[in-house]
């Protein structure tokens, strides 16, 4: 009974040496799992950053496309006869400069919006690749203790992976999570546009011409009368 007992222990002690083994190569190869999704989510984070980047630049472009008309329906009003500048003239101008403006402003609040977002992105995304980088090494450094230990992790090192796992999960857990915060507040915010712009109170007062935009053109019609003739 003796030697079946040894035997049996021996037996149950190489089964946990095995199973050691798998578990410590199957922990490593679940780090350097989540390193590559770490690695996948950045590419998906740059592409949209530099997606952010093009319609800043658009953003830009319509920016100075408005200023530029705006400027240019000034400077015609400008180079007017006073026999010339006839009432109509001058509200058509000033609907169609107010209406720009107006344009022109919420093109600038997307831009700082935009800009604040991209700043963001690239703190993010900054200290992401930061952190793969030594993710990368300690995937490398593991695995060489694993060699070293003819196929087994010290404690310690298994707490490392652990920890590690952890840490990584958590970042990507916090980019995926930020990521889904801006975009419902853009989407709160577009909705609550639609709300205002579609409010009974505001569409009385457009119809009264009380509303912000008509007291809009009003302000821009005093402006372009008083500008200068050229004759």
């Amino acid at each position: 009974m003796s030697i079946f007992r040894k035997l049996n222990t021996l037996l149950r002690a190489g089964i946990r040496e095995s199973a050691e083994v798998v578990t410590d190569a199957n922990a490593i190869r679940i780090y350097r799992q989540e390193v590559v999704d770490a690695e996948n989510l950045l590419a998906r984070r740059k592409t949209g950053l530099a997606g952010m980047i093009a319609s800043r630049r658009d953003l830009e472009h319509e920016i100075a496309l408005a200023e530029k008309r705006i400027a240019n329906r000034e400077e015609q009003i400008r180079e007017l006869t006073p026999e010339q500048r006839s009432e109509d003239l001058l509200v058509l101008a000033a609907r169609d400069i107010a209406a720009t403006e107006a344009h022109l402003g919420d093109l600038r609040r997307r831009h700082i919006t935009v800009t604040e977002r991209i700043d963001q992105e690239e703190i993010t995304l900054r200290k992401l690749l930061s952190e793969i980088r030594e993710h990368r090494r300690e995937v490398k450094i593991l695995q060489s203790h694993l060699a070293r230990g003819g196929g087994n992790l010290s404690p310690g090192c298994r707490a490392t992976v652990a920890e590690h796992l952890a840490t990584l999960s958590q970042t990507r857990a916090d980019i995926t999570g930020a990521v889904k915060d801006i975009d419902t507040a853009e989407a709160s915010m577009n909705e609550a546009v639609e709300r205002v712009e579609g409010d009974a109170i505001e569409r009385e007062l457009s119809r009264t011409g009380q509303d912000r935009q008509s007291r809009h053109v009003d302000e821009v019609l005093v402006r372009l009368k008083g500008l200068g003739s050229a004759a």
